[in-house]
């Protein structure tokens, strides 16, 4: 990682539901700032974080300014979306030291198209798409490739078989599977199945108001307190 990209945020003394709602009316994102002492409620200008994102991806190492607290080096704990817009709902940031060491999620990526796809028919499972690292923060991997090429039908990828360099350490569990080539399948169903299903679908009830969770599939609780 090259350095830290800066990023201004509005204090904030209320939080709160309501308040939550109005800031995102106003083109902003409630987040807090999370340190060993203390949690610092601020917001962020939601174009101004998409931008962040797109240029310096999820592990970028921010420094936010927060409007009378000063100059923060934080790096994204959490970003919570809504589950079917998808635009961001809350941000929580972490603040760190540079001199010690940070447990972050690093995307795995596939490179080429193995063998056991493009002879033999097979299909590439991607099973796990981001793995935890532990390094210093300015040695975070931007992201791991993985040359796929050379798999057959049958052939696995595990964590154990990632290499992040001499300055990072792979935290997930080594037996993990993060690629896969199976054999083609067709999937099958009958007039029964069919039409278990479409009854199954006519007897739920209507969908309310959408739950709010984060990208891990955890429910919002920022919402009602942010």
């Amino acid at each position: 990682m090259a350095g830290t990209t800066n990023l201004k945020a509005g204090g904030r003394s209320e939080t709160g539901k309501q308040i939550a709602k109005r800031l995102r009316r106003e083109g902003k994102v409630p987040a807090v700032v999370y340190s060993q002492s203390k949690s610092l409620p601020c917001s962020v200008d939601s174009k101004d974080f998409e931008t962040l994102m797109h240029t310096e991806g999820r592990n970028a190492l921010i420094s936010l300014q927060v409007e009378g607290e000063g100059d923060h080096t934080t790096i994204i704990k959490e970003i919570q979306h809504h589950p079917l817009r998808r635009n961001v709902l809350h941000i929580d940031f972490q603040e760190i030291s540079l001199t010690e060491t940070v447990v972050v999620e690093v995307t795995v990526e596939a490179v080429g198209t193995p063998i056991g796809v493009r002879s033999e028919g097979g299909i590439l499972e991607h099973r796990l798409h981001r793995i935890e690292v532990e390094c210093l923060p300015m040695q975070i991997p931007e992201k791991i490739e993985v040359d796929v090429s050379n798999m057959a039908i049958g052939d696995s990828i595990h964590v154990s078989d990632l290499t992040v360099g001499p300055d990072a350490t792979i935290v997930t569990e080594g037996e993990r599977s993060i690629l896969v080539v199976v054999p083609p399948s067709v999937l099958k169903s009958t007039d029964e199945e069919d039409e278990e299903a479409a009854e199954a679908a006519e007897g739920e009830d209507a969908p309310t108001e959408p739950e709010l969770v984060d990208e891990r599939g955890k429910k919002d609780d920022k919402d009602e307190e942010s």
